[in-house]
């Protein structure tokens, strides 16, 4: 499914992470394979939630696990060349979030990612607390103005 035009511009997302392409994630056919993209995309939440956790601060939050994501690709990615990640929160729910976020190489938008994540303790889903429902809201995705 083609995602909404928005999604696809950088000003629309408040957290941007850099990244070299690899070598070895290159594959027979000359672009950077799948598996690899997906890595790029995590590695990219990882900066941005390391970035929410430390607004956020220790004690406000408990095990975040991940419940869903999904890749959809809208372009070939190639090394050597550098991606450029944007990331933001796309829903707040009661116990769970989404995280958005949208790739580009050469300023061309090559895909795009949403991951749903769920804070639970051992009995189970509960409730976002204040202190990271505020920090999620701060870095939240924003459709630019003028957008359809």
């Amino acid at each position: 499914m083609k995602p909404p035009a928005w999604r696809l511009d950088r000003a629309a997302y408040p957290h941007a992470a850099h990244i070299q392409t690899r070598y070895h994630d290159e594959d027979g056919l000359g672009h950077v394979n799948n598996i690899a993209v997906a890595a790029y995309y995590d590695e990219a939440r990882s900066r941005f939630t390391r970035q929410v956790f430390e607004m956020v601060g220790k004690g406000h939050w408990s095990r975040i696990v991940t419940a869903d994501s999904r890749v959809t690709y809208l372009g070939e990615v190639f090394h050597p060349d550098d991606i450029e990640v944007r990331t933001g929160i796309l829903r707040l729910g009661t116990a769970s979030y989404d995280i958005g976020q949208a790739m580009f190489q050469k300023g061309r938008c090559v895909g795009v990612c949403a991951t749903t994540f769920v804070q639970a303790d051992a009995d189970g889903a509960r409730p976002l607390g204040e202190a990271l429902r505020a920090a999620l809201e701060a870095m939240a995705v924003r459709e630019p103005a003028g957008a359809a």
